[in-house]
């Protein structure tokens, strides 16, 4: 049966058509550290959509976490193994219908977990200069860097995952360490589903510099800092819960920097 499009189209807001939000993901893989950290197996992907949706302390994701574990189990028994084996056998709209035609798998469904995985679980390329609030001297670096054709939080993170890397980075651009280091835990940062520069600088404020010192914070501490560091700067970080959302998934995704 033909896929209705329209319908799928649906599924796929706001992304603007299914070629995109393909094109999107395998962007991403072709990074060798989104390869070797992100291509989860289908149960480990499960289990990871539950920590995601499932924790949610407002409990808001109740409806979507059913749908996309019914999807999850409906891909499993149609013998997909992993993420990268699912975006194989659906990279394009025909073999998406190839795909539905064999299976018990609807295309919504596959576009309701594909979708998933763009916003929640695979790091997205953005800008270097989206990862940071106005600041001259982080500018000037950013753009030291992009001469040196690194322009992107994937490629930063590529090239500066190990403490060799960074030493690497810092000899080629002549950038001080301590910039580099800063910028690569900005690149690490926007790993985070949702995370916009203001939360990376909000959080780097307050005095956790990096995803692993964030992941491991006392809650308390972590909260405090965090909302004194906004009234310092005349914010009412209270506002929401970016924090609470920030520190529970900073210990969900997978670690990816080497320490120094």
């Amino acid at each position: 049966m033909p896929i209705d499009w329209d319908e799928t189209q649906k599924a796929l807001s706001p992304v603007k058509d299914y070629q995109s939000l393909l094109q999107r993901l395998q962007e991403s893989f072709a990074y060798l550290f989104v390869r070797q950290n992100f291509n989860l197996s289908l149960p480990e992907l499960e289990n990871y959509t539950r920590l995601m949706l499932g924790g949610d302390s407002r409990g808001r994701y109740a409806e979507y976490l059913a749908l996309l574990v019914g999807a999850l189990s409906q891909l499993q028994q149609a013998g997909v193994s992993d993420i990268l084996d699912l975006l194989s056998r659906t990279a394009t709209p025909n073999k998406l219908q190839g795909f539905v035609e064999q299976s018990d798998v609807h295309a919504p469904q596959v576009v309701a977990v594909l979708k998933f995985l763009l916003y929640w679980v695979v790091p997205g390329e953005k800008y270097l200069s989206g990862l940071v609030r106005d600041d001259p001297s982080t500018s000037q670096a950013i753009k030291v860097l992009g001469g040196l054709g690194v322009r992107t939080n994937l490629q930063l993170l590529q090239q500066g995952l190990s403490a060799a890397g960074r030493k690497a980075l810092s000899g080629s651009s002549g950038l001080p360490g301590t910039v580099i280091a800063e910028l690569v835990n900005r690149a690490d940062f926007s790993r985070l589903p949702w995370a916009s520069k203001a939360t990376i600088s909000n959080i780097i404020g307050a005095g956790y510099g990096s995803l692993a010192k964030l992941a491991n914070a006392d809650p308390e501490k972590l909260y405090a800092d965090f909302f004194r560091y906004g009234k310092a700067i005349g914010k009412n970080l209270k506002l929401g819960n970016e924090i609470e959302n920030s520190y529970r998934i900073a210990k969900i995704v997978p670690a990816v920097l080497q320490a120094d």
